[in-house]
């Protein structure tokens, strides 16, 4: 990039950590500007004019404004396309189109446990509504824990836009509580090649630091 792209993102927000971690994947330069979600930043006039669908990320390429997440995955492998976070062949790279959009039930069932977490009061927290919640997000989990049980990477040999968005929600969940040492080794093994990777390093989030990686931690022998 001959000026460096700026990406508008809120912290603990998947689908912005995705795209963070695809931008440091590739090694491109880029400035990340935080908005402040509490106070609205995200539906700001200056956003809406962006993006009026008012959501994050939003990235800008120059003149070039793009949001949706998997549409600046697409965009990012088009106009950078090395190094490469999809491969070439068509075999693999309809896999890795496959998972990465099968990625987006995980968000789904991941983003309605988190929201009731995040957004309500520890007093009010109902342990069933979020025992409901939560056998959602383990019914899909099911489906990952296979996947990485095959290979280290979602599809093919090397990691792929599909790990970015899976990383981003289990690492989530794994903070918010979730437990995946013992019922989900795969993924556990994932997240902690994951972490070693400098894209995570460089974009974990600050106010998590307090305790970092405390759950993907090796047991101790």
């Amino acid at each position: 990039m001959p000026d460096p792209s700026t990406i508008r993102a809120v912290e603990c927000s998947p689908p912005c950590w995705m795209v963070r971690l695809a931008l440091e994947e590739k090694g491109l330069d880029h400035e990340c500007k935080l908005l402040n979600f509490a106070a609205g930043e995200h539906k700001s006039p200056e956003m809406l004019a962006k993006n009026p669908r008012g959501t994050v990320p939003v990235l800008m390429d120059g003149n070039i404004v793009v949001y949706e997440t998997l549409a600046i995955f697409d965009y990012l492998e088009y106009a950078y396309p090395q190094p490469a976070l999809l491969p070439n062949t068509n075999a693999l790279r309809g896999r890795a189109l496959t998972r990465l959009h099968e990625a987006n039930n995980l968000k789904q069932v991941g983003m309605a446990l988190f929201s009731y977490l995040m957004n309500t009061k520890a007093i009010d927290l109902d342990p069933a509504e979020v025992d409901h919640l939560a056998s959602f997000l383990h019914d899909e989990l099911f489906f990952w824990e296979y996947y990485y049980g095959i290979g280290h990477w979602a599809s093919g040999s090397a990691i792929g836009l599909a790990d970015l968005a899976v990383f981003a929600y289990v690492a989530t969940a794994a903070h918010l509580g979730l437990e995946l040492e013992q019922r989900y080794p795969n993924l556990h093994a994932f997240c902690l090649r994951m972490k070693e990777r400098p894209s995570v390093i460089a974009t974990w989030p600050s106010v998590w630091k307090q305790q970092p990686y405390s759950y993907l931690t090796e047991p101790e022998s």
